[in-house]
Parts: C-alpha cells; sequence; structure tokens
C-alpha cells in the first residue's frame, strides 16, 4: 500500500509502538510504500497521513 505524508517537513517517520523499522517518504512527492497493516495504523494514527489514490 502506498501513502502520502501531506507534512511536507517529516521525511522520515518511527513510532515504535506500530513499526519495527523507520518509514521514509520521498522527497518530492512525500509518498512512502508500506505494508497494508501498517499502512493503515499510520493512517488512522496521523492526521498528515492518508492512503494514496489513482489521483495522485
Amino acid at each position: 500500500m502506498f501513502v502520502i505524508n501531506e507534512n511536507s517537513a517529516t521525511r522520515r517517520l518511527y513510532n515504535d509502538e506500530i513499526m519495527d523499522e523507520p518509514v521514509e517518504f520521498a522527497e518530492t512527492t512525500g509518498t512512502a510504500q508500506v505494508d497494508q497493516e501498517l499502512g493503515k495504523a499510520l493512517v488512522s494514527e496521523y492526521d498528515s497521513i492518508r492512503r494514496k489514490d489513482d489521483e495522485d
């Protein structure tokens, strides 16, 4: 699953409660590819992260 971080100041994120290793977001697009379970957790935990859709 792809997610988009709309907070351009955050390029890398680590939350030891929901992930094993840091997630790095692409500098130009803010996207990252993560597994489905982690993607759902990121979207529910952070307001600035959403699921990437076809319109992006």
